[in-house]
């Protein structure tokens, strides 16, 4: 079970690179929630977005709007999951990009210029799957057996936590390390016996493929915003992220507040069915979180269990990877809003 060698080295998909190109804005800098009395022009800045899940960033602010009036233009650019995502904010490819939990881990122990930046929790709703002819009722029914999940995803902590709390570990099942599309295929046709996996791809599982939940973690992952050193050494690359994580926040305050609305424009956008739409806008996350001491020790946590269990190969401190710096202007801008 044990990581070597580079930790992200997984197959991208990328997919569409979609360009928002809006009016050439020059944005002064208390215009945006910045020092009074400073300028920063915008208008030729390009925030590059990692895309790591179908339903992610790019369709919150389509959603509720945010996309519109941006000082700043975006680049969404489209992957799998977290893992493939972090492989191109290390390679310089994007500025940022949201996922869970777990890559803060491996960042850590990877020891590489980029930084947690923001939190939020219940990043992504996820489970532990089973198929629609299994017979396995309980999490300690999967001694012995096959079970999927994405290596280094979010889901990965929440797996090893689901275990934990039944008794278990990842040694007393047989994982196997498979993308959302690949274990989507392999539960459906009984390769694996168990797959745990985030919305929509939960989702979408258990209404298409009439998979159920046999188990959720009782923390579900928190979700992080990771940007690159040289994104944050930028001062109007750092300025237009400050932006956009506001922006993102209220994004995802919309979705919840119009499950619906959300839910039709998966369908629309993301070519989901209906109902594994309804099904997944009914149980979205998202809520701000202090990048804080309580924040860094959860994490820590995660960090601590992986290293026990021999996922990564040395003991890591976390802390180091955390940046505290648009923590405090995100909530008093988050407490203002809601007067």
């Amino acid at each position: 079970m044990l990581f070597s060698g580079r930790i992200y080295r997984w197959r991208t998909r990328l997919a569409t690179v979609c360009l928002i190109l809006l009016a050439n804005i020059v944005v002064p800098l208390n215009a945006s929630g910045t020092e009074a009395g400073s300028n920063i022009e915008l208008t030729n800045t390009v925030l590059r977005v990692g895309v790591a899940s179908r339903l992610g960033q790019d369709l919150w602010f389509k959603a509720s709007g945010e996309d519109k009036h941006l000082p700043y233009k975006i680049q969404w650019v489209n992957f799998d999951a977290a893992p493939p995502a972090m492989d191109a904010l290390l390679a310089d490819s994007i500025d940022t990009f949201w996922g869970g939990d777990t890559p803060a881990v491996f960042l850590a122990w990877n020891q590489r210029d980029a930084r947690v930046v923001a939190a939020s929790k219940k990043g992504l709703f996820g489970a532990l799957l089973v198929g629609q002819n299994a017979t396995i009722t309980s999490v300690e029914g999967l001694k012995g057996k096959r079970v999927a999940v994405y290596r280094g995803s979010g889901f990965h902590n929440s797996l090893v936590s689901i275990l934990r709390d039944h008794g278990m570990t990842l040694q007393d099942v047989k994982i196997s390390y498979l993308s959302p599309a690949e274990g989507l295929a392999a539960l459906s046709q009984g390769k694996v016996d168990a797959w745990g996996i985030w919305d929509p791809n939960a989702a979408i599982a258990q209404k298409n493929f009439a998979a159920r939940i046999l188990s959720t973690p009782r923390v579900f992952s928190l979700g992080l915003q990771f940007a690159s050193a040289k994104t944050l050494a930028d001062p109007a690359k750092s300025l237009a992220l400050r932006d956009f994580l506001l922006r993102s926040y209220r994004a995802t305050q919309w979705v919840r507040e119009h499950p619906q609305q959300w839910a039709q424009l998966q369908t629309q956008q993301a070519g989901i069915a209906p109902a594994a739409a309804q099904l997944a806008a009914s149980r979205v996350g998202g809520e701000f979180v202090a990048v804080d001491g309580a924040l860094i020790n959860d994490v820590q946590t995660i960090a601590d269990n992986f290293h026990q269990l021999g996922i990564i190969d040395r003991a890591v401190q976390v802390s180091p990877v955390f940046d505290d710096r648009y923590s405090s202007w995100l909530q008093d801008q988050l407490v203002t809003e809601k007067k």
